[in-house]
C-alpha cells in the first residue's frame, strides 16, 4: 500500500479550536443524556460524530438552529445508527430534540 492510499483512508484528525473543542465536548454530554438511543455507541464516535457536524456546519454560510439540527440529524441517522430513526419515521421528532440541545448550548 502506498503512503498516498493509507492517507487517504484514514481518519481526519480531529483540529478545532479551543471554544469549539469546548462546544463538542458540551454537546456530546448533552447528546449522551437526550438520546437514550446511543447508549450503546462509543464515547469516542460520538465525539468525532459530534465534530464533523460541528466542521460540516462550519462550512455552511447558513447556521440557524434549523439548519444546525438538521446537519446533526444527518451525521447521526446515517453514520451512527444505519438510518434507524428514518426508518422509525422520526425524523422531525430527533430533529426537534437535536434543535432543543443546540439552543440550550449556544445561547
Amino acid at each position: 500500500m502506498t503512503q498516498a492510499t493509507a492517507g487517504a483512508t484514514a481518519t481526519p484528525k480531529m483540529q478545532m479550536s479551543p471554544e469549539r473543542a469546548r462546544q463538542v465536548v458540551r454537546m456530546t454530554k448533552s447528546i449522551r443524556e437526550h438520546f437514550p438511543e446511543l447508549a450503546k455507541v462509543p464515547d469516542a464516535q460520538l465525539i468525532y460524530s459530534t465534530w464533523r457536524s460541528f466542521k460540516r456546519i462550519d462550512q455552511t454560510n447558513d447556521s440557524d438552529y434549523q439548519t444546525m439540527a438538521d446537519v446533526f440529524f444527518h451525521e447521526f441517522d446515517r453514520h451512527l445508527l444505519d438510518y434507524q430513526f428514518s426508518k422509525a419515521g422520526e425524523d422531525e421528532q430527533v430533529r426537534q430534540r437535536f434543535f432543543a440541545i443546540l439552543t440550550e448550548l449556544l445561547q
